[in-house]
């Protein structure tokens, strides 16, 4: 006779979306199994990495089309107003004193190509949701102060946005849990799934027994790759799960007031240069995007460092260079090939999965945990894009390299700009040298790039074919 559950349901992972979907599930009800670190650095993991903006519309880009950009907004509005009744729960529950900081400012500076097309792209779908977004002269920002060679051109004020403590908001949500009659946290990782005898599904451990439920749930994030290669025995049919490595910086002792974040537009295949105030005065910095596919690097670059302090002192305020570096932070976001998270029962509805949010999974985080607790309860699920069975059509190349390639220029280009034409030559340089090695290019440089495509045909890969191609 086959030896009952341990639980009702086993979430794999112990990020913001692990964390709110236990939290979520065993207010249901359900005896919850959760498996992930709890101590220690968690390094790599993005939400403790996170500025944690929760940005309905700054997320927007001027180059999303009106069908994408009302798919995703809509979710994000649903998620940000979940966080006004999550919130003070979470807080009651944990007694810990979190609170949002509200508003953001955006702000286009020369710096950014089409930043006053991005601001005024925003604005629109701030506007078509009916929510506001203000235009303000850039000297209305506290804590603007850009250098002379990267003036401000523009600024809005979102005040229907926000930004969280991500290192409380985890904090809190870790101490419910240890605290929650039906949780029981196992302090190590997933390394695989396999059926188990009657309808269960059984996880293996790097460490400990091995854990037995009729469901669970995928959290994991970019270690997802690694647990499917432990699951053969399973067919979840799930697409792959990009990871984009993301650096930040922590700093105190800034003369500066900053009574609300301040952010760029998106660009350069990243969410732009960012400033979030946190407790104490102290300041977050942030943030890089680079494509990693080949596994977690924990610690970040000197250049990636340098670049980020360069660029958002001169865009935003000179006056960090005067800050005490307390901190760095380094987390991988994942994503999938349209950018879209992958939620619900994969193809073998016992497993499902919450995952792949790229830069919104701190403002996703509440309505995900509702969704697959909708799914484990039997409760009436809402349409949405997240399908993770639904069919994903990979980027074509020619086509990527035709709209992005000007934000890859862009990564080599001063933030003054150049006297001469420099990025329509750099453009066609790239452009043709690219395209020709993925289309026709024999030898070891042309295998590289038509490698590093076909691993991972997305925009932010443009970078890491410049780097193939280079070697």
């Amino acid at each position: 006779m086959p030896r009952p559950a341990e639980a009702d349901v086993v979430v794999l992972g112990t990020g913001v979306i692990g964390l709110a979907t236990a939290w979520e599930a065993a207010r249901r009800g359900l005896r919850v199994r959760l498996v992930g670190p709890r101590l220690g650095e968690h390094q790599g993991q993005a939400s403790r990495a996170a500025g944690a903006m929760l940005a309905p519309f700054s997320e927007v880009a001027a180059s999303d089309s009106p069908q994408r950009v009302a798919l995703e907004v809509r979710e994000r509005v649903a998620a940000r107003d979940l966080y006004d009744s999550w919130l003070p729960l979470l807080r009651q529950a944990s007694g810990r004193p979190l609170a949002l900081t509200p508003g953001l400012w955006v702000v286009a500076t020369t710096a950014g190509r089409g930043d006053v097309a991005e601001l005024d792209a925003i604005a629109a779908a701030a506007l078509a949701h009916g929510h506001p977004a203000e235009r303000h002269d850039p000297a209305d920002v506290p804590g603007l102060s850009p250098a002379r060679s990267c003036a401000a051109r523009g600024a809005l004020w979102l005040p229907s946005e926000a930004t969280v403590d991500s290192s409380e908001l985890m904090g809190a949500l870790t101490d419910v849990l240890l605290a929650h009659a039906d949780v029981e946290w196992s302090e190590t990782h997933a390394t695989g799934l396999r059926p188990s005898a009657g309808d269960d599904v059984t996880v293996r451990c790097a460490a400990g027994p091995e854990i037995r439920a009729p469901r669970v749930v995928l959290a994991v994030g970019v270690g997802l790759s690694d647990l499917l290669a432990g699951s053969a025995d399973l067919d979840l049919a799930l697409p792959p799960m990009l990871g984009g490595k993301g650096v930040s910086v922590l700093l105190r002792h800034v003369p500066m007031a900053l009574p609300a974040a301040i952010r760029t537009p998106l660009r350069d295949f990243a969410c732009g240069m960012h400033l979030v105030p946190r407790a104490d005065g102290v300041v977050y910095l942030g943030a890089t995007n680079r494509l990693t596919p080949s596994g977690v690097v924990p610690y970040p670059l000197v250049t990636e460092l340098t670049d980020l302090l360069r660029e958002a002192g001169e865009e935003l305020n000179t006056q960090l260079y005067a800050g005490e570096v307390v901190g760095t932070r380094v987390g991988y976001r994942p994503f999938t090939l349209d950018h879209l998270p992958l939620v619900g029962p994969t193809a073998d509805p016992r497993v499902l999965i919450a995952s792949g949010t790229y830069r919104n999974g701190m403002l996703l985080a509440p309505r995900l945990a509702e969704m697959i607790a909708d799914h484990l309860t039997g409760a009436a699920v809402e349409d949405h894009p997240f399908d993770p069975t639904r069919t994903i059509t990979p980027h074509a190349l020619p086509e990527t390299l035709e709209h992005w390639l000007p934000d890859l220029v862009d990564l080599f280009l001063p933030p003054q700009g150049t006297p001469t034409n420099m990025q329509g030559v750099l453009a066609d340089l790239l452009h043709h040298g690219l395209r020709s090695l993925v289309t026709d290019g024999s030898g070891p440089r042309g295998a590289a790039v038509r490698r590093t495509w076909q691993q991972a045909p997305v925009p932010e890969a443009l970078w890491s074919l410049l780097i193939a191609y280079l070697k």
